[in-house]
């Protein structure tokens, strides 16, 4: 019996690229059920926003002190500003889109088994 052998590098970045485009599918699809017709919401624009509140989510300790409040205020701060400014969309439709993320990300992971990014 072959002991087991730590995963490759190429298998890491497989499940990334796999997360960050299902990350962003479900973005673009919440982003498209709150604000119908939006012309700034496209594929290319989820997947920026989504890399950028991956990011977030680490630069605002959000990972790593997830048992405090104020690292999860300032993220959701910055979510919500990314969001806003990345769609034209205001402070409500933010919040909506946040509630279709997490339900749409909700399903996908129950469904397929993919967890999507903090975006998400």
């Amino acid at each position: 019996m072959p002991p087991d052998r730590p995963p490759r590098a190429s298998s890491h970045l497989l499940a990334f690229v796999v997360r960050l485009v299902v990350s962003a599918a479900v973005l673009w699809v919440a982003v498209g059920w709150v604000s119908p017709g939006n012309p700034a919401n496209t594929f290319g624009r989820a997947v920026m926003v989504s890399i950028v509140l991956s990011i977030a989510y680490y630069v605002t300790l959000a990972k790593f002190l997830w048992f405090l409040l104020l690292p999860w205020i300032v993220y959701v701060l910055v979510w919500l500003g990314v969001v806003m400014s990345a769609y034209g969309i205001d402070f409500w439709r933010a919040l909506l889109v946040a509630l279709a993320l997490a339900l749409l990300s909700w399903l996908v992971s129950a469904l397929f088994g993919i967890r999507t990014f903090r975006s998400g």
